[in-house]
């Protein structure tokens, strides 16, 4: 499902149709999708099930990242909503990679966070990122993350290297944000 954020936020945006194709391209990047899996289905084989559950799913909330001029750089998302539980589970990927290390995925996850936390009432996210991922693991420590446990890569990271746990609490998001 994508909400309208009314332009409340720096870094992040609603996804539209027409952010399709550069996500698209970027699935094509073995760099990127060795980073955060495949969305479009194998390769050489697209399967557009991923922005269409993304689209309309009431468990799945998706946003493009942006530059402060709206431009397209990636995007993000809270999948596996459990909104009985509060919990869902964070997703991001910078597509555009001439903006990697500059503090948009960083932003990114915090503005995220605050729709998560403050916006929809849920009280737990959690990701799982490649343990050798330092950047990423770099960002979301700033964001609040806390490492859990190590476990062996499934889904879109299947046969990849160990993964990092991660968790942040909106009480804690909320000490971080004072």
């Amino acid at each position: 499902m994508v909400l309208d954020l009314e332009g409340r936020y720096r870094y992040i945006r609603e996804l539209k149709d027409d952010d399709l194709a550069m996500l698209l391209l970027w699935d094509e990047d073995e760099e990127i999708t060795e980073l955060s899996g495949k969305k479009f289905g194998r390769a050489n084989q697209i399967d557009l099930g991923w922005w269409r559950d993304l689209m309309t799913s009431p468990i799945r909330l998706g946003f493009a990242i942006q530059t402060e001029e709206g431009q397209l750089i990636g995007d993000v998302e809270l999948e596996h909503i459990t909104w009985r539980n509060g919990q869902a589970e964070l997703r991001i990927s910078i597509g555009d990679k001439r903006y990697w290390n500059q503090g948009y995925g960083s932003g990114a996850i915090l503005d995220v966070l605050d729709v998560a936390y403050v916006r929809y009432g849920l009280n737990k996210i959690y990701l799982r990122v490649k343990k050798d991922n330092y950047r990423a693991i770099r960002a979301y420590e700033k964001a609040g993350f806390k490492k859990i446990a190590m476990l062996a890569a499934s889904g879109r990271l299947e046969g990849s290297t160990e993964l990092v746990l991660m968790e942040s609490w909106a009480h804690q998001y909320a000490a971080l944000k004072a």
